[in-house]
């Protein structure tokens, strides 16, 4: 075996037919600067400490549950998602396929974790999923909107296949829904986020009522 083929982010390759087409398609795009500043600008939206700001503007029009609900949301798919990532073990497209359009050398050992589901789609997906219930719709068009150009440039910069975008946004979902139900109906929670909540009130600094 390859002695560089150990250092990948995942030693498994596999992928349909169908991956590789629309990933040529979609990878092979990038040859405009102008693009290339914008995929990685729609990259950096489902970066973690992007998403967490959310919660900000939350906290501070009164909607501390949905702000602590946010964080929330952002842990568990995290965590559900680099188990999963793992468990697949798969290798990312720049670490073996010829002629992959990068912006930056070493891509893929810069992602450090495997490649199968993607992380920046499940954060990005659960966080739209999960505001989606609570806001209105031109909110909850912006935000999947958002999350569909954050997965669609994540193979742009040639980093994962459109399968782990694909898996990566249904996992979001799931985890984003599934959390709203656990958050209305599980008591033990709910006794949990007020703690949480009374706590960050002593913390924070309060805002000030207009004169």
């Amino acid at each position: 075996m390859d002695p560089l083929f150990l250092f990948m982010t995942g030693n498994n390759i596999w992928y349909p037919g169908w991956d590789l087409v629309l990933f040529r398609m979609l990878n092979w795009a990038g040859t405009n600067p102008a693009l290339d500043v914008l995929m990685s600008a729609f990259t950096d939206l489902a970066l973690p400490y992007v998403l967490v700001l959310l919660a900000i503007p939350l906290w501070w029009i009164g909607r501390r549950d949905l702000a602590v609900d946010l964080l929330g949301v952002l842990l568990v798919v995290m965590v559900v998602t680099e188990i999963l990532k793992y468990a697949f073990d798969r290798a990312r497209p720049c670490d073996f396929l010829p002629n992959v359009h990068v912006l930056v050398p070493n891509a893929c050992a810069l992602e450090g974790d495997p490649s199968f589901p993607s992380g920046h789609a499940s954060r990005i997906f659960a966080v739209a999923a999960f505001l989606a219930v609570y806001l209105k719709w031109p909110v909850k068009v912006t935000g999947f909107a958002l999350a569909a150009a954050a997965g669609i440039s994540r193979v742009y910069l040639g980093v994962h296949w459109p399968s782990d975008v694909i898996s990566g946004a249904a996992l979001g979902i799931a985890v984003g829904l599934a959390y709203v139900l656990v958050a209305r109906r599980w008591t033990a929670y709910q006794r949990l986020r007020a703690w949480i909540i009374a706590g960050l009130a002593k913390l924070l600094p309060k805002r000030e009522k207009p004169a």
